[in-house]
């Protein structure tokens, strides 16, 4: 069979000082994405010249070189926060070709920036799990050794990761690449995805099953509109606000799982 790609993905538990220098790295990549898409912007402004992702990963090397402070995040991360730029902009000027609403690649707050990514394993980040890739610990440059939970269905050999911050709570998304070997029977099923009804099921002999919509969104609206009634009558930016918007926050994180 042969080798395919897998998403893993564990929650990450930091203390109090590794959840500190989560925050700060991922400050100092929002910073580094809103330089270099700058810097972008006043090349083309001033000298009509368009930078591509190997002169921006060039002109950081030299600024690490000659400043190694300057930019303290990981070598390799912060080529992959550069390279998502580049992304950005490839995108931004196919769908000018496209005729599309173009879309010009925007700078991101801290809020709305959501992790950097390792691009090669050992280099910045490594695994310390236990066999089948379950639960343990996971060890990211400048930060130390985090506690994780998490497994991957088929264990395999890790190769990318980006770390996430959503809702307050830090993830880690990790590729690895695998061959799938399940167990599994010999019988044959259909399955139907439906709109009105989730799904149905219908196996050999001839039965037939239906599995109704679970309806997350529509059974939650009482409790999400009541939270965020709650949260539009405080003052905004108040302790009070924050602890409302935590709580429609978790409102749809429950939903969204």
């Amino acid at each position: 069979m042969n080798t395919v790609y897998r998403k893993v993905t564990y929650r990450l538990y930091p203390n109090a000082p590794q959840e500190i220098a989560l925050l700060a790295q991922k400050q100092a990549h929002q910073r580094l994405y809103n330089a270099a898409l700058e810097q972008r912007r006043t090349a083309w402004r001033r000298c009509r010249t368009s930078l591509s992702y190997v002169e921006q990963c060039k002109d950081l090397t030299a600024l690490r070189q000659a400043d190694p402070d300057s930019v303290p995040i990981n070598a390799q991360a912060a080529q992959v926060t550069l390279k998502r730029l580049d992304l950005a902009f490839q995108h931004f000027f196919r769908r000018v070709k496209q005729e599309q609403t173009p879309g010009f690649p925007r700078f991101k707050s801290l809020k709305r920036f959501k992790g950097w990514g390792y691009k090669a394993y050992g280099d910045g980040w490594s695994l310390d799990t236990r066999p089948q890739m379950r639960h343990g610990a996971i060890r990211l440059a400048g930060i130390g050794k985090v506690r994780i939970r998490g497994g991957a269905r088929t264990p395999g050999t890790p190769k990318t990761c980006d770390i996430l911050h959503k809702h307050g709570k830090w993830y880690a998304c990790v590729t690895i690449t695998c061959v799938p070997a399940r167990a599994h029977g010999h019988a044959v099923v259909a399955l139907d995805w439906g709109v009105e009804s989730c799904a149905t099921i219908a196996v050999m002999d001839g039965d037939v099953t239906t599995v109704t919509n679970p309806r997350w969104l529509h059974n939650s609206l009482h409790a999400l509109a009541t939270a965020q009634r709650d949260a539009s009558r405080k003052h905004r930016h108040s302790r009070n606000w924050h602890k409302a918007q935590a709580q429609v926050t978790q409102h749809h994180t429950k939903i969204a799982r």
